[in-house]
Parts: C-alpha cells; structure tokens; sequence
C-alpha cells in the first residue's frame, strides 16, 4: 500500500490536482481555502464567500469540483488536519528543533525572534484602529475581557490593570454554559476586549452574536481572525503569535493589552492617579491592620508564657 493510498489527500493536494478543471471563480475560492485553512476551517459559506467576494454557493460548487460532499466535509478535512499540524505537541518540537548551542543559543533565538515580531506588529498595526480602540474603551462604562484556555491568564491580567486605573472591567474566559453568565450584564454601551488567535470557537461566536444583539462594541486582538470577523466587530488589532508552525507566546499580544491600558488612562488622566491613590490606600490600610495583628498575636504568646 502506498503512502496516498494510506490517508485522504489534502485540501492543498485537491486543488493542485484539480485547479486547471476550475473555473475562474472556483479557483479564486480553492486558492482562498489553500491559502488560508486555518481561518477556512471554522468560516461558513457566507464567510468564506465575503471574503473571496463570490457566493455561498460558489464556495459550495468549489467544495464539491474538489472532491467533498459540501462545505462540511471539506472543513471536517482542514480541521483534522490543523488538529495534527497545529498540536501543542508538534508546534513545540518544531520550535525546540531551530534552538542550537545549548541555554545561550535558546536565549539568542528568543530574542531574535522577539525583535521581528515586533517590528512586524508595529508594521501591521493601524495607528486610526489603535486610536479608536482606545476611544471605544474609555467611552464604554464596563469592559468585558474575553479569552479561553491560554490566554485566561492575560484577560485576568488585563482587567487588573483596567481596574487600576478606575475602569470598570470583568473578565470572561469560561467555557461551556458558565460563559453565559458572564455574558448576560453586557450592555449596549459595553465593550467586548477579544483575545482569539486563529480559531472561531462556538464560545467566540456566541459571544459575538450577544453583543451584536444587545448592541456592545468589539475590539479584536488576533493572530489571524481579522479578515474572518471583519463584519462582526468594531476594530481588529493585529499581532503575531509567532513563525507558522512553530509554538507561539503571548508577548506581542502582552505589549497591546499594556498598550491600550495605558493609552486609555491617559484619556482620563485624573481619573487613573485617583484610581491609583486609592489603591495605595487601600494597600496601606491593609498592611497596617496585617502589622497590628501580627504585634497582637506576638503579645499575647508571650503573655501566655
């Protein structure tokens, strides 16, 4: 048995096989979808047609000339095959496999690679989309920040920094039904702060649909999803993850959310310094009462003595 005959081909093989039987609009669709399987993988039709700027139903005829029953199977295809070349586990060999001479030489690819994604973000970001996330921000009288799995820690994170500087924010970053709680105060002045890198998850979806509903702003931070959501949120910031198929980090993504906090209390200066002088304190008031009741339980051991 050969190697092909072991395992379906790919999207990428379909339409190389396929693409001088296209017609023109087919092949403008399967050069999207080749282009761009891991935004495809989790796009409708109606997604992938606004982005390609054809049909749903060309986006359909595409799916079946390359060999799929419809959109469905050849999505099931992307994302069994994401689900292998984008695994934790595979992203961090590859990453480990470019690191030489030891500790110093991870340590001067790190930073090398560091330096590039941030010039390519300072490249990629719009200063007027930079500008009008702030403005929605600070005009909005809560901030939802929200974000799954890894990227818990940076909305739990972002929602303190917003807090310091006396901006209302809460954080969502749960799954399943108790996402829905978190979602059910969002007002039509609020703002939805998304961190989403390359995945359209249902937990993202819904979320965009409500805020959509109750009429909330949303302000992107992705990797790859701009494009995708461009007609279901307010302003995509773009910052690389990382390399295609290496493992990425959160420290592009870390640089906008520390960017954006602090261009949003400079929109109200007094407001982030009283915000700050109440909680130093709140912290000294603590600290004192932390101080007498270790001076109180020191006395009375002794007195017990």
């Amino acid at each position: 048995m050969t190697y092909s005959e072991q395992r379906p081909p790919t999207l990428q093989e379909r339409v190389t096989a396929r693409f001088d039987s296209l017609t023109a609009t087919e092949r403008k669709v399967a050069t999207y979808l080749s282009e761009h399987p891991q935004l495809a993988a989790f796009a409708s039709a109606e997604e992938i047609a606004q982005a390609t700027g054809t049909s749903d139903a060309s986006v359909v005829r595409t799916a079946k000339a390359l060999g799929f029953d419809g959109l469905p199977g050849l999505k099931r295809t992307l994302q069994e095959h994401l689900s292998t070349l984008l695994s934790p586990t595979h992203l961090l060999r590859n990453t480990m496999n470019t690191f030489h001479d030891g500790p110093e030489g991870v340590l001067a690819t790190m930073l090398a690679e560091r330096a590039e994604m941030l010039e390519g973000t300072r490249r990629a970001i719009d200063p007027a989309a930079f500008r009008r996330a702030v403005e929605l921000l600070a005009a909005a009288p809560e901030t939802l920040v929200w974000g799954l799995a890894g990227d818990a820690s940076l909305v739990e994170y972002t929602v303190t920094r917003l807090i310091r500087i006396g901006h209302k924010a809460r954080p969502a970053s749960d799954t399943g039904f108790r996402l829905a709680d978190r979602l059910l105060p969002l007002g039509a002045d609020d703002v939805v702060l998304v961190i989403a890198h390359s995945q359209i998850r249902p937990e993202l979806r819904v979320t965009l649909d409500h805020a959509a509903e109750v009429g909330a702003r949303v302000v992107l931070l992705t990797d790859a999803l701009g494009e995708a959501l461009r007609d279901r949120i307010d302003v995509a910031l773009s910052a690389p993850t990382g390399r295609p198929g290496m493992y990425g980090g959160q420290s592009m993504i870390l640089i906008l959310l520390e960017a954006l906090t602090m261009a949003v209390a400079a929109q109200e200066p007094e407001r982030a310094m009283n915000a700050f002088n109440k909680r130093n304190q709140l912290r000294e008031a603590i600290n004192t009462l932390t101080v007498q009741n270790a001076a109180n339980a020191a006395g009375g051991g002794k007195r017990r003595k």
